[in-house]
């Protein structure tokens, strides 16, 4: 199967991959611009807080998470072009959730799961996309604590997976035309162990405290990267896919976080 019109010296093509790659440089500026705006705000919050720790304190919160990452498809994109293909792009949006356990406001633990969405690529007939899904398990160690303001390395272990879709690029088909020509596509995946590395800033933005603890809004940002020591086999259903490119869930990223949690007094 290979895309029957793709021309790599069409101009119209090129300017529509420039538009892209311009998109994405934008997105990669605004994470950059509001990650500077983020220090900048806990910077502040940390002139205006006293510098005792907080000691004996523990809560839980909970969280949806946004970002951007990049994950290395290098070896996918190469064998894609050596058969007429458009390359992918490696920068995906990620959307997710989690929660943790703060422990005496030391320890971490808890977990998070993600979807990782790919932009499609266009090769004539055909178009191409790639997602990724994983889930971990967490613990960190919070460093620096100032009131409601922590800082926390965080080390995940837990699995992905990735599928790979080939599809034909059309724009309507009725069931008939299923049945007469059903193989219109591919879609393979491939799963496997994954850790995550990663370094935190939340403040919990409290409100209603008394003598018990407090609630309040969660504003967080993480940082990390994530790694594939050992990588699985690429499978269409139940068929194993031989000659694949080796290819792990691994790369950086960037995430936000938006949530609520509380803390209690700990007598």
């Amino acid at each position: 199967m290979k895309p029957s019109s793709f021309d790599p010296n069409n101009k119209s093509q090129d300017l529509f991959g420039g538009k892209k790659a311009m998109y994405r440089n934008a997105r990669k500026i605004v994470v950059r611009a509001v990650t500077i705006a983020f220090s900048i705000v806990v910077a502040q919050i940390c002139r205006g807080q006293e510098t005792a720790q907080v000691a004996k304190e523990s809560g839980g919160m909970g969280y949806s998470m946004f970002g951007s990452g990049t994950i290395g498809i290098n070896d996918v994109n190469a064998k894609f072009e050596s058969k007429g293909y458009s390359m992918m792009s490696d920068d995906f949006f990620s959307v997710g959730g989690g929660g943790h356990a703060i422990i005496n406001n030391r320890w971490i633990i808890g977990g998070e799961g993600h979807n990782l969405l790919g932009d499609a690529a266009t090769s004539g007939n055909f178009k191409t996309s790639m997602n990724l899904t994983y889930v971990f398990f967490d613990m960190g160690y919070i460093v620096y604590s100032i009131k409601d303001l922590r800082i926390y390395p965080l080390i995940g272990l837990g699995v992905g997976g990735m599928n790979l879709k080939i599809t034909e690029d059309v724009t309507s088909l009725s069931f008939d035309e299923m049945l007469d020509d059903p193989q219109r596509g591919s879609e393979m995946s491939t799963s496997g162990l994954v850790l995550n590395v990663a370094c935190g800033i939340d403040y919990l933005l409290s409100f209603g405290a008394d003598e018990t603890g407090r609630g309040g809004l969660l504003f967080g940002i993480r940082a990390g990267y994530t790694l594939s020591p050992f990588k699985g086999s690429w499978m269409m259903d139940d068929l194993e896919i031989s000659g694949a490119p080796e290819i792990g869930m691994t790369g950086p990223y960037i995430r936000f976080l938006f949530g609520g949690g509380a803390m209690g007094k700990k007598d």
